[in-house]
């Protein structure tokens, strides 16, 4: 009996090893390398079905940080990447702060999508408002050098069963005519 024991705690612990390795191997597969946020493949493998809808819903914040292809142009890529781990750094200290249930992810270069979850159109549009006016007083510095840091967003709400690549179009078209 008491190699079955033995047996059965080893078991145990093997399965345990696993999972934690698991975990760590899938939170490694779905995160940005430079940021915090998640990445593109967490988006398509755990947001969206296998025809490219959302299998939840919520509303969908696009974040594009203004200037950000002159600054990498400026100086170098390391810069930009600095800049959009302090972005999402302040994105995410901004969001646990206010308690909000949402989920970032670095969609492209200098965008961010952000899926707020329990919150009316009204109060998504007041965080956002709050966020951006906390950004803008915030100042990003490279040796001698100091941003101030802008950013264009919009919001769409997005059902279960929407086409993802519908609501990405609008809100790029919601972009696009704020930044006018």
């Amino acid at each position: 009996m008491h190699n079955e024991d033995i047996m059965n705690k080893e078991s145990t612990m093997d399965l345990n090893e696993l999972r934690n390795s698991m975990h760590l191997l899938r939170k490694q597969l779905f995160s940005d390398d430079i940021t915090e946020c998640k990445n593109r493949l967490w988006l398509l493998k755990e947001k969206l079905n296998n025809n490219e809808t959302f299998n939840d819903f919520g509303y969908m914040v696009s974040i594009r940080i203004s200037d950000y292809d002159k600054i990498v142009e400026e100086y170098d890529a390391n810069v930009g990447n600095r800049l959009l781990k302090q972005v999402s750094d302040y994105i995410i200290r901004f969001m646990k702060g206010n308690h909000l249930n949402f989920e970032i992810v670095r969609y492209v270069e200098d965008n961010f999508l952000i899926l707020m979850y329990d919150l009316s159109e009204d109060e998504v549009a007041e965080h956002i408002v709050n966020m951006e006016n906390g950004m803008s007083n915030y100042k990003f510095k490279h040796r001698s050098r100091m941003f101030q840091l802008t950013c264009q967003s919009a919001v769409m709400q997005y059902i279960e069963h929407e086409s993802f690549s519908s609501v990405l179009d609008e809100l790029d078209q919601k972009l696009f005519e704020n930044a006018m």
